[in-house]
C-alpha cells in the first residue's frame, strides 16, 4: 500500500482531490449541509470535475473523460440557472 501511495504523481493527487470535492459536495447535499440551489454546490462540483479531467489528460480513460465532461456541463448549467433563473 505504501508503495502505491509513494508511486502517485502530482496529477494523480490532483485527481484524488477532485474526487474528494465531488464526493464531498454529494455528501453535503445528501445530508442537508449544502443546498443544490446554492452556488457553492455547483462550484465545488465544477472545480472537482476540472481537477479530475486535468489528471485524466496525463492518464486518459475515455469513459472517465466523458463523465467528467458531462459533470462539467451539468455544473455549468447549474451555475447558469443560479444567475439567470430569477
Amino acid at each position: 500500500m505504501l508503495n502505491f501511495v509513494l508511486s502517485l504523481n502530482f496529477f494523480d493527487w490532483i485527481g484524488i482531490l477532485g474526487s474528494l470535492l465531488i464526493a464531498g459536495a454529494y455528501y453535503g447535499v445528501s445530508n442537508n449541509i449544502f443546498s443544490p440551489k446554492k452556488l457553492v454546490y455547483h462550484l465545488v462540483n465544477l472545480i472537482g470535475s476540472v481537477l479530475i479531467l486535468l489528471s485524466l489528460y496525463y492518464k486518459p480513460n475515455p469513459g472517465a473523460i466523458m463523465i467528467e465532461l458531462l459533470w462539467i456541463f451539468i455544473a455549468a448549467l447549474g451555475i447558469y440557472n443560479y444567475y439567470f433563473s430569477n
